[in-house]
């Protein structure tokens, strides 16, 4: 409908709403200023001088404004357009900068792909790292010990590995890869009925929590440690009695397994990528090395022991 603010179609295909000049007119207006030429403005813009013309006239109609007074070779701003020169160049200094720091931001082709994860977790990755690198074919990675959720949509990582719901977001793929499963451990040269315990904060897991305080029938509590990881170096260095991740204690011929890793305690291990950066190369090869690794290591992570030969 004639008169409407909607947009509307241009002679060229572009859409723009009535009376609103596009970025891109103001671009070549800012051209044309600096140049004083139309044919020197349209070479360095890599567009025709016919095309320059045809838009710089649309900017005029859009804005009610005559920008520039036509001498014989050369165009000269009128005291409005060279108002509006000065704005322009502003917009385009700005937008320099705006894909400045857009092409710093992206990720290069080549660039590490950033990997979080609970300290668990980490440990796991650390110790598997050169053959994660490897399997994805030399790729650098960084692991992110951290309990924080890092927002791969914001691209704080690239990849991340958790034991929680994954996000019911728009952009997020998430695939259980395994499952997590701790148990009871004390130090074999120490005596599991006078053994120190160590429990965790409830905020941390009450599931966990609840478990240790049954087997401890009483007993006092020691400490209370929220990381796993601290707790197996309890057991390990301490002898305290803990729970701890069946892959890192059942590792260590120090320590013995004082009963089955209980199904109550154990965690869904999730691989999350995002839209952000799923497409780079490098993270669709690490996504495939995790899933990998974590078949192999299946077993050894739910806490599954080989069984006795004959």
């Amino acid at each position: 409908m004639a008169g409407s603010a909607a947009s509307a179609s241009r002679p060229d295909g572009r859409l723009a709403a009535a009376g609103q000049p596009s970025w891109d007119d103001i671009r070549i207006f800012e051209a044309v200023a600096v140049a004083g030429s139309m044919a020197v403005a349209a070479a360095r813009l890599g567009l025709s001088e016919a095309t320059v013309a045809r838009r710089l006239k649309a900017l005029e109609k859009d804005l009610g404004l005559q920008l520039f007074l036509r001498e014989a070779n050369r165009l000269v701003p009128t005291g409005a357009g060279c108002a509006l020169a000065v704005e322009a160049a502003a917009i385009a200094a700005a937008t320099r900068r705006f894909l400045s720091r857009a092409e710093a931001a992206r990720p290069l082709a080549d660039a590490p792909v950033r990997v979080t994860a609970t300290t668990s977790i980490s440990l796991f990755l650390t110790r598997h790292a050169t053959t994660v690198s490897r399997d994805a074919g030399d790729i650098e990675i960084v692991i992110l010990s951290t309990r924080e959720r890092l927002s791969l949509a914001h691209g704080e990582a690239d990849v991340a590995l958790r034991m929680s719901r994954p996000p019911d977001e728009p952009g997020y793929y998430a695939q259980k890869i395994g499952r997590l499963m701790q148990a009871l451990y004390c130090r074999r040269d120490v005596d599991p009925a006078t053994a120190p315990i160590i429990s965790v904060n409830r905020e941390t897991s009450s599931r966990i929590d609840d478990h240790i305080l049954r087997y401890a029938e009483g007993r006092p509590i020691a400490a209370r440690v929220g990381d796993s990881a601290a707790r197996y170096e309890s057991i390990r260095s301490a002898g305290a009695l803990s729970m701890a991740p069946c892959f890192m204690a059942d590792a260590d011929p120090a320590l013995e397994r004082l009963a089955p890793p209980p199904e109550a305690t154990g965690d869904d291990i999730f691989l999350l990528s995002h839209d952000v950066s799923r497409q780079r190369p490098g993270v669709g090869a690490v996504l495939a090395a995790l899933r990998k690794l974590f078949r192999a290591h299946r077993a050894g992570l739910e806490g599954r022991l080989p069984e006795a030969g004959p």
